[in-house]
């Protein structure tokens, strides 16, 4: 499968602060799953626009976040009831917002914080089943420390503190769930 992909966008990175803007459309063909079979129908057009912000408005605490608007259609589908509808799994928008914050009183350890909301997403190619937008919430710590001549990160996380019940997407008729509460560790050594 080819797709095409025209993309326009302009970058500002002042050090501390910093933004980015990019406007997009991608047309690939229009795949759909019917049964067991996987075939092509058509083309698939992601039109949107990508606006993120990041800096660091204090030493220590950095921010980043995003916004993405997308709208989606489906052409020359050869079925009517299709033709001029959403595309099946895309979210006509997203938002991410995220922190972290090395706390000065115990060097080496930095939190982080993350917000994750998508918009509705269709469910089917007639448009007649839509998934709702979800949102999610992350908490983190990492540890950095040197011992031996090496330099340990450890990491925990929280992905869905809250856990919450969602369908993060769809394709072919399948429903994705999302993840419930999942705790993360992890260890790098760098030598």
């Amino acid at each position: 499968i080819k797709s095409k992909q025209d993309e326009a966008g302009v970058k500002y990175d002042a050090g501390k602060y910093g933004t980015t803007l990019a406007f997009f459309q991608i047309k690939q063909p229009n795949g759909i799953t019917q049964g067991n079979i996987f075939s092509v129908a058509g083309e698939q057009r992601n039109r949107g626009v990508e606006w993120s912000v990041f800096g660091e408005p204090v030493r220590g605490l950095r921010l980043l976040g995003g916004i993405g608007y997308i709208d989606t259609k489906m052409s020359n589908t050869g079925n009517a009831a299709t033709e001029g509808k959403e595309a099946i799994g895309v979210p006509n928008y997203t938002l991410t917002a995220s922190a972290e914050y090395d706390l000065p009183f115990v060097p080496g350890l930095t939190v982080s914080g993350r917000y994750i909301q998508t918009g509705s997403q269709q469910a089917n190619a007639t448009n007649t089943i839509s998934l709702p937008s979800w949102n999610r919430f992350d908490l983190g710590a990492r540890y950095t420390f040197k011992a031996a001549q090496m330099r340990y990160t450890m990491r925990a996380s929280v992905e869905n503190l809250a856990d919450k019940d969602y369908w993060a997407s769809s394709y072919g008729g399948y429903l994705v769930v999302g993840q419930p509460r999942t705790f993360k560790l992890s260890m790098t050594v760098d030598y």
